[in-house]
């Protein structure tokens, strides 16, 4: 009896995994939109706990010149 064709690895989706980055999206989006300082470093130190200081550290200065941004203070 021959298999059921399944299309290549590297092109299958693990639909968990297109759930999570979906919901990962949407709450970082809600968080940029509404959220602080604080809520944006729990967020992140949550979801990526190998982060380093530097990097977050930039990450942070990136979220503050998007809220600068957003408000029309640049």
């Amino acid at each position: 009896m021959a298999g059921r064709w399944k299309p290549p690895k590297s092109e299958r989706t693990d639909a968990e995994a297109v759930r999570r980055e979906r919901r990962y999206q949407e709450d970082m989006s809600d968080i940029l939109e509404y959220g602080t300082e604080d809520d944006f470093i729990a967020f992140l130190k949550l979801n990526r706990p190998d982060l380093g200081k530097e990097e977050l550290q930039e990450l942070v200065r990136q979220f503050h010149s998007y809220a600068r941004e957003k408000r029309g203070l640049c």
